[in-house]
């Protein structure tokens, strides 16, 4: 019989208006397939008009996009219409750690130099276990 953490679908919505980093983090979550990609969008409000029916269980959230909502501006509206999603920064930008920090929407904070770490902070913030399926 399957568990909870074996069964567990993830919906992913990413929010990067740069290509290759994009294609990155679709590379990075192709390695667990209880991660399903439901959106990819390029500005705060492109994701903030699909959230309202995709249903997204984490956000990949970058700070600096093209519209004018930043990633911190739009984490808060992202929370409200998703209130149990978790939200992952996910910036080049160190010096926005600690205002990350002190947003409640913001479930964790990880530096595009990390990328490794980002399925398994996903996974964790899920509730899964660290092994794909």
């Amino acid at each position: 019989m399957a568990t909870l953490a074996e069964t567990q679908m993830e919906v992913l919505a990413v929010i990067e208006d740069d290509p290759d980093v994009q294609f990155l983090i679709e590379t990075i979550f192709s390695m667990d397939s209880r991660f399903t990609l439901a959106n990819i969008a390029e500005t705060a409000e492109e994701a903030l008009e699909s959230a309202r029916t995709a249903e997204p269980g984490i956000f990949v959230l970058d700070h600096g996009l093209a519209g004018s909502l930043s990633g911190l501006d739009a984490a808060p509206l992202l929370k409200e219409l998703a209130p149990h999603a978790k939200i992952i920064l996910f910036t080049a930008h160190a010096e926005l750690k600690a205002r990350a920090s002190a947003e409640a929407a913001i479930d964790a904070f990880l530096l595009k130099t990390d990328s490794t770490r980002l399925l398994f902070l996903a996974q964790r913030l899920s509730g899964m276990d660290s092994q794909p399926t």
